[in-house]
Formats: structure tokens, C-alpha cells, sequence
């Protein structure tokens, strides 16, 4: 059995429910050519690129299933399209309008495909009720969270109520970064937006959801970091020295920055074998879940067999990697459970 953790997806009821009635969400859908659409917000002007086909399609992903072997993805929004920078009463609206689609369409799927919600983090209170909500009457369990808010950092102290709530219901959490990450000023050429400011945002994420303390106060947190951890678990030395030499590092926490690898989760898209295979040997193959990016340019062509190049990989740690531990965390049944 393979599950896939990172894979996004739009419903076509939301395109069709923007396009209706987006002044009630603070966006709009244009029809371009060739029968794509683009969805942009009215408040801050900015234009996605037009939805992919495969994006708004779960039909669309048979072939990818058929060759990868995967039989169960969990599917959760584009980040560019949360909208971080709606405003207050829109962005829940829109946020609800997210959640509300996926999960109807996860449900039409027999279990092909579960539901990840997003927040909106303009209000704590709200956010809170939307994980009830989302938890009490759309069976979801999990979230997609960006790795900062318009600049709001995970592990800013307002933040702290909607951390416990996160805890207490046992949500597992993809951190991915957003449509606006660190470093634009100097990487919108080159695609580097991606290649290199997505990993800095989740490694400055995964930096002060650390030295913060907060980790320390929310043990059960269930994060997995994406893209393999970004930059964090290839730097961690680093981290280390800092603490060891720098009291600014030893403000809230007391032990090495190395000793909170395993307080995450990884996704397996490091791009490349060797990086994996340190990964692995880094923070314990448990620690690993497995993630396509699919249907982005950056999903991994290798698939799966990425995992199993891993060295040393024994059986029921493949088998762990490519899905019993996404099921785990996610209540979903293992292949050949009863």
C-alpha cells in the first residue's frame, strides 16, 4: 500500500462557486484561453497562474496512480490560493469554502482520496472554531499551514491557543511554505521563488517552532515538515553550534537544536537519493512519510522507488514510509486490515 501526503488539489465547486459568488470571498475567476481559468483576489490584485488541469481533477490522476502504485492520496489546497492577505471575514469564508469542497469531494471517493483542511490565521479564535468544525462535522484530521502568515511567524504568542487546540485533537500538520515565502526580493528570477526561498521559509519555520520553546510546551505536535525538512535537517550542525556559543539559542530551550529532529515528520521530496539516504540515517526512517508534490513541476519523478533506493531499508520500514505511518496518524486503514 502507498499513501501520499503532498499531493494538492481545487475542487471545481470552489471555481464554480468563486466564479458565482466571489465578491462574498474577496477573489475572482477568469476564463482565459484554451478553457483554463485563474482565479485572482480583489484586495491585493494578485493573479495565480491558470489551475492546471490535473490540479482541478481527481479523475485526472488515474494514470499517475497506475504508475506510481499509490492507492490513497491525501489531498490538500494550493497554498498560493489560501489567501493570507484577504481580509478577516473573507479569508474564514474562503477558508470555509476550501475545506467545505475537499472534504465533499474525499468523501465521493470511496477512500481514494482524504481531505487535509487549511486555516486562516488572521483571527486565533476563529482558526480554533475551524478546527472543530472541520474535526467534529468533516471528519478532517489534518491540516496544510504555511510556513508564515504575511510575515507572521509560527511561533508568534497569539499563535500559542490555536497550537494547543492542534494538539489536542491529534490534528497532523503539513507545513508547507506559501505563496509569498522569504527572499522574493532577491529569487523571483530563475524559479528560485521555489528552489530556494520554499526550503528557507521551512527551515525558518522549523528554527523557531524550536528555539521558541514551543515544541518543549506542545510535545504531541504531529508536524511534518515539506520538501524533506528544507534546509534544516542538512544544517542542523549548525543550529548546534549557534546554541553551544550564542545565549540568544539558549533563551527558551535547553538542549541542542540536533535532539528536536525527531519532534517532526519529513516528507521524502529531497530530489535526490543521497539526500534522502542522510535524511533517513538523520531522523530515523519513522520519522519519514512519503510525498509526490503532485501535480506541480516539482513533483518527483522518481515516485516511490526513491524510498526503497534508501540504503539498508528493510521491509516493514518501506512499508512504514510508503504508508503505515501517514495511516497511523491519519486513522486509515492499512492494506489488508479488517
Amino acid at each position: 500500500m502507498i499513501v501520499d501526503i503532498h499531493a494538492h488539489y481545487v475542487s471545481p465547486s470552489l471555481i464554480e462557486e468563486a466564479r458565482r459568488n466571489g465578491g462574498k470571498y474577496g477573489v475572482s475567476v477568469q476564463e482565459l484561453d484554451a478553457g483554463l481559468q485563474q482565479l485572482s483576489f480583489q484586495h491585493s490584485g494578485a493573479r495565480l497562474r491558470p489551475f492546471l488541469p490535473e490540479l482541478i481533477s481527481l479523475d485526472a490522476r488515474d494514470g499517475f496512480f497506475a504508475s506510481t502504485g499509490i492507492d490513497v492520496q491525501v489531498v490538500s489546497t494550493w497554498t498560493d490560493m489560501c489567501g493570507d492577505d484577504l481580509p478577516q471575514e473573507k479569508a474564514q469564508a474562503w477558508t470555509r469554502l476550501q475545506n467545505d469542497t475537499l472534504a465533499a469531494d474525499a468523501e465521493a471517493s470511496g477512500g481514494r482520496f482524504v481531505a487535509m483542511g487549511t486555516l486562516a490565521l488572521h483571527d486565533v479564535a476563529a482558526a480554533i472554531q475551524e478546527l472543530d468544525y472541520m474535526s467534529r462535522h468533516l471528519g478532517i484530521n489534518s491540516i496544510e499551514l504555511g510556513t508564515n502568515f504575511n510575515g507572521c511567524d509560527l511561533d508568534d504568542p497569539r499563535l500559542r491557543p490555536m497550537w494547543k487546540k492542534i494538539a489536542d485533537l491529534e490534528f497532523l500538520v503539513l507545513l508547507h511554505p506559501p505563496f509569498k515565502p522569504v527572499g522574493l526580493e532577491r529569487a523571483t528570477d530563475y524559479f528560485l521563488n521555489n528552489l530556494i526561498s520554499y526550503p528557507v521559509d521551512t527551515t525558518i519555520a522549523a528554527a523557531r517552532l524550536i528555539f521558541s520553546g514551543l515544541l518543549d510546551e506542545f510535545p504531541a505536535l504531529k508536524i511534518c515538515l515539506a520538501h524533506g525538512g528544507g534546509f534544516f535537517p542538512y544544517q542542523v550542525g549548525r543550529f548546534d553550534c549557534g546554541f553551544a556559543s550564542h545565549p540568544a539559542c539558549q533563551r527558551f530551550i535547553k538542549k541542542q537544536p540536533r535532539q528536536y529532529l525527531r519532534s517532526f515528520f519529513y516528507d521524502t521530496l529531497t530530489h535526490s537519493d543521497i539526500a534522502l539516504d542522510f535524511l533517513s540515517r538523520s531522523v530515523g526512517n519513522d520519522r519519514l512519510i512519503y510525498g509526490s508534490d503532485y501535480p506541480f513541476e516539482m513533483l518527483d519523478s522518481a515516485g516511490p522507488s526513491r524510498v526503497r533506493a534508501i540504503a539498508g531499508l528493510a521491509s516493514v520500514e518501506e512499508a512504514a514510509i510508503l504508508a503505515n505511518t501517514a495511516c497511523e496518524m491519519l486513522g486509515l486503514k492499512t492494506e489488508g486490515a479488517s
